[in-house]
């Protein structure tokens, strides 16, 4: 017994010991997490100092280089917060400051204009932030600074495109009833905006207000970001310029192809998984010179490949062949950082919308030369349009259905008359007859109708011809048998066509500026749903009968004529079209190719 004291005594000691050595491994772990968790703090004073030295002292070198055009109105700004940041929480960037950066990062990628954001000093300054109090209050008031900057466009309507054009001159009477003086939104007024989202503890929500929220607008972004993602990759690189390919075939750039593919989300990932265990790797092709095989699988344009080709030519609007063709080249050959300068510009067409559309409302888009009548997110219907031609452009327009006239006379514009229809009754004086026009003319203060056979056409020209035409309901007005009306200072309205053949065409910029809808007694017939004594037979009725017939709708409904050539659809498939308004206006470089060698 007295010899198993001794041994019983040490191996108590020493469980005790390990028992305390494990509590403290448990505190110095614990330690170690919290101050990984816990966030560097910057004090008050510190803030105030480096501030203040930006503000004051270095207003025209901040972070080294730049001048802060608004110092005069951000400094009183910051003196009453004590110098306290507002887009900073202590060193990093808050909610408020990510989505004000992320806002000005797509409001410049179109570089359209110098929009003097200093977007390349904030974000390298913002890459790089650490616990260095300069460094994290320059980011504050350079954001702050541009923030001021960005309101100022956004609040006086200077991000939008697509205006001021000249095609169809606003009338006098209604530009001396829609001038306003004074309105501009001033430095000061947004300073005191953001003080009152501060006291509001608004922030984030002020950022959100001067931004569209439209799930078109927010669904271009994510694109934006997708091809900004891709043009900073280093990988991009175009195609061969003769390069033709079918499926079957093989080529050295098929795996580039593949690249490009699964990158613009036309070629799903679980595509590459099937045929390599090394798919990334395999999207890589050889330099032109390299020894190589060809008859490797990756060489191969495949089934899954040409499928990825046929997403992409439907997103472009191209026939859906799944072969690389010359039309389908020059769309992948756009460099990713064009598509996403044309994603930017378009995103800021979202501007001209007010943030509720309506319930129900009607959306033009013009590049795409499609009409729908929208019920919430759905389409009712969708049907094509003829737009204006390369002279005669349909301007960007919001406003409100509020009239329909069935089976409409056309009062022809003298523009048209003069330019248009003059140089036919010159060669065919009974032209007037056959098309229905009636000729009037002022006789001593009033209207009179004058028999066309006793004019000599030839001798009237552009600066002598006193005359207005109107022509009849029936088959051949030019408005066809319905006219959708909407106040605006531009005569611009929706119609019918007495030519619907040209539906047919894939070019449908034809119209001297009014939007001509395929389907009019349709869009009629859905627009007075609900409207007494207007059901479809009546609509028939009224315009067979040629009997011209003005309804009022009980409710007006809105109509958006747009621009867009590039949007995303509601399975998140970004669409492109072609720029045949020249609308699209960007400083985009040429294209450039930096792995020419390959």
């Amino acid at each position: 017994m007295d010899t198993l004291t001794p041994t019983s005594k040490p191996t108590r000691a020493i469980g005790a010991t390990g028992w305390i050595a494990i509590a403290c491994m448990v505190l110095l772990f614990a330690a170690l997490a919290a101050s990984i968790n816990t966030k560097p703090y910057m004090p008050p004073k510190v803030a105030q100092k480096y501030m203040e030295h930006w503000l004051i002292e270095s207003a025209r070198r901040v972070a080294g280089e730049v001048r802060l055009k608004h110092v005069r109105s951000i400094e009183p700004f910051y003196l009453r917060r004590d110098y306290q940041p507002v887009w900073m929480d202590s060193y990093e960037l808050t909610q408020a400051g990510q989505e004000l950066l992320q806002v000005l990062r797509e409001t410049a990628a179109d570089d359209w204009r110098n929009y003097g954001y200093e977007l390349a000093t904030l974000e390298r300054e913002t890459s790089r932030l650490s616990n260095i109090p300069k460094q994290a209050t320059a980011v504050e008031v350079l954001l702050t600074d541009a923030f001021v900057t960005y309101a100022k466009q956004a609040l006086n309507s200077e991000l939008l495109p697509d205006t001021g054009e000249g095609d169809h001159p606003i009338r006098k009477v209604a530009l001396s009833q829609t001038n306003t003086v004074g309105s501009q939104i001033s430095e000061e007024q947004i300073v005191d905006l953001l003080n009152q989202a501060i006291a509001n503890n608004d922030l984030d929500n002020l950022v959100d207000n001067l931004t569209p929220s439209h799930p078109g607008y927010l669904r271009l972004r994510k694109e934006l970001n997708r091809y900004r993602d891709i043009a900073n990759s280093g990988r991009w690189y175009p195609l061969e310029e003769d390069l033709t390919l079918q499926q079957g075939e093989r080529h050295r750039l098929v795996p580039h192809m593949r690249w490009m593919l699964s990158q613009y989300g036309d070629l799903p990932k679980g595509a590459l998984s099937w045929l390599f265990k090394d798919a990334a790797e395999r999207t890589l092709s050889p330099a032109k010179n390299a020894q190589f095989d060809l008859q490797r699988a990756e060489f191969l344009l495949d089934q899954s490949l040409s499928d990825a080709l046929k997403n992409f030519q439907k997103r472009h609007n191209l026939n859906a062949t799944g072969s690389v063709d010359k039309a389908t080249l020059q769309h992948l050959n756009v460099p990713p950082y064009q598509v996403a300068q044309k994603i930017a510009l378009n995103m800021k067409r979202w501007r001209h919308l007010p943030r509720d559309l309506g319930q129900r409302h009607v959306m033009v888009n013009m590049a795409d030369y499609r009409l729908q009548l929208m019920d919430g997110d759905s389409a009712e219907i969708d049907m094509k349009v003829i737009i204006g031609n390369l002279q005669r452009r349909t301007p960007v327009m919001v406003q409100q259905i509020s009239t329909l006239e069935l089976a409409p006379t056309w009062s022809v514009p003298r523009r048209i008359a003069v330019t248009s229809l003059l140089p036919k009754l010159k060669r065919n004086p009974d032209y007037l007859h056959q098309k229905g026009y009636q000729v009037i003319q002022q006789v001593n203060g009033v209207d009179q109708f004058i028999d066309p056979k006793t004019i000599n056409w030839k001798k009237l020209n552009a600066r002598y011809f006193p005359y207005r035409l109107i022509q009849k309901a029936g088959k051949d007005n030019a408005l066809g048998t319905i006219k959708f009306l909407f106040p605006n200072d531009k005569d611009i309205y929706l119609h019918d066509t007495s030519q619907p053949q040209l539906f047919n065409l894939d070019k449908r910029a034809l119209s001297s500026g009014c939007v001509r809808v395929e389907k009019p007694r349709l869009l009629a017939e859905k627009l007075l749903r609900g409207q007494q004594g207007w059901h479809r037979s009546n609509i028939d009725n009224a315009i067979d009968q040629n009997r011209t017939t003005r309804i009022r709708l009980h409710e007006k409904v809105p109509v958006y004529l747009m621009y867009w050539t590039s949007w995303v659809d509601e399975d998140g498939r970004l669409h492109m079209r072609d720029d045949i308004y020249k609308r699209d206006l960007i400083a985009g470089l040429a294209p450039t190719n930096p792995a020419v060698s390959l």
